[in-house]
């Protein structure tokens, strides 16, 4: 059995495109230390690579883009996200909604999350997300056995069809 290498000029895979150099062939960022390759934006008609014309990797990118609109990386990728932009600065469970008063302090943005009420995770309405400390959220998802909704259970069948041979 002979394996066929399978060519598409348009990609901009190294392992599929051959006029793409590998990673360790590529231009250097041009911030002073980096050692990242400067990322492929898209291919050129004969399959060439067309760089970013920033000259700069990934992270030196998304990090100018924030200082750009005047915010931290995180809190720009948050924005352009569909439910994290939603994200409150302290956990709603505070009213006691669950039972119990959160009094969890919040020392970074990272500890908290954004939950679907009805367990759904396609369902992104503003009125259906609610900002949660992983605690409560751990005890919520628990409690309504937020893994066993419709929602997931359509995540689940999708990433089974998905991966499956």
């Amino acid at each position: 059995m002979t394996i066929k290498k399978i060519i598409n000029l348009r990609s901009t895979d190294y392992l599929i495109n051959p006029k793409v150099p590998p990673p360790n062939l590529r231009p250097k960022c041009k911030i002073k230390g980096c050692k990242n390759s400067i990322a492929i934006s898209k291919t050129n008609t004969d399959g060439t690579p067309y760089y970013r014309l920033t000259k700069l990797c990934g992270t030196h990118h998304w990090k100018a883009l924030a200082e750009k609109h005047g915010k931290s990386v995180c809190e720009f990728n948050n924005e352009r996200h569909p439910y994290r932009k939603h994200r409150k600065t302290y956990c709603e469970n505070r009213d006691g909604r669950f039972g119990f008063k959160c009094r969890y302090t919040i020392k970074h943005s990272g500890q908290l999350q954004v939950d679907h009420k009805n367990g759904d995770p396609h369902d992104n309405r503003p009125r259906n997300l609610q900002t949660l400390c992983a605690n409560c959220h751990i005890y919520k998802t628990h409690l309504n056995k937020d893994y066993s909704s419709p929602g997931r259970k359509k995540l689940k069948k999708n990433s089974l069809t998905k991966y499956s041979c």
